[in-house]
């Protein structure tokens, strides 16, 4: 597991913090000095991160191989994400990173023993792999079961107005859809700090979400109204959602 923290705590450094905006542009541009220059940070990235993280020696055989490997490729992945991302930056952002962390891994199980790390990752996934899946089977219900349940509760009470032009009425059709996805960020907060008991990072997420919404308060009643109830409809599935994963978890663990 230290070695794939390693080649992560790396790749994040190389591709994130040490990426220069100009290196991006060229690549785009096609200009191999911005490729090669995107290689080398995260060849000595890859190199540092190795010296300060990992138990194994660097200078072996085998992760010589892994690095190149792994600088290969990264900017193999990263061209085809210039060339063909563009119409989907967002999708081709997390398919990009996605490859980035597999061959990670896979070079973390090639150095740091195949039979060992394959058995460790085996060994957790039997040992969680209820509490793994309950947990994402929450998390699923409360962002998206629930906003599908929310948008049913909720669609009467929207503030839209019935006199609006067709322009109003696309941007008020684009404010839902934020609202829609503020709302499955708000839900993941809210659970994730009740499983972690923690009521303060709880309490400070509907703080801020009253801050934020404010100026839509002010509006009017129906809008209040609207804001309120969604709050508390999102808390009330929070808790009860919370709660039985909580009380499952403790069950499981008295067994």
């Amino acid at each position: 597991m230290t070695v794939f923290l390693a080649l992560l705590v790396a790749h994040l450094l190389g591709d994130f913090v040490l990426q220069r905006s100009a290196v991006i542009d060229g690549k785009h541009q096609g200009r191999w000095q911005s490729w090669i220059e995107h290689g080398m940070v995260h060849l000595v990235c890859l190199s540092g991160a190795w010296l300060l993280f990992s138990p194994l020696p660097l200078l072996d055989a085998r992760v010589g191989i892994a690095f190149a490997l792994i600088v290969v490729t990264h900017l193999l992945a990263d061209w085809v994400k210039v060339r063909k991302g563009g119409a989907r930056p967002v999708t081709a952002f997390v398919l990009d990173q996605a490859f980035h962390v597999l061959v990670l891994a896979t070079a973390a199980i090639w150095l740091a023993g195949s039979a060992e790390m394959l058995h460790m990752i085996a060994q957790l996934l039997l040992d969680y792999q209820f509490e793994a899946g309950l947990i994402l089977a929450s998390y699923l219900i409360v962002i998206f079961g629930c906003g599908w349940l929310n948008r049913l509760l909720l669609d009467s009470l929207y503030p839209g107005r019935s006199d609006q032009s067709e322009v109003e009425a696309d941007a008020d059709a684009g404010l839902a859809l934020a609202g829609m996805r503020i709302g499955w960020l708000e839900r993941f907060l809210m659970l994730s700090a009740f499983l972690a008991q923690a009521w303060a990072a709880l309490g400070l997420v509907l703080a801020a979400k009253s801050v934020f919404r404010f100026e839509d308060i002010k509006k009017g009643r129906r809008h209040a109204e609207y804001f309120l109830i969604g709050t508390l409809v999102s808390v009330v599935e929070v808790v009860l959602v919370g709660m039985l994963v909580l009380g499952t978890l403790s069950l499981e663990g008295a067994v």
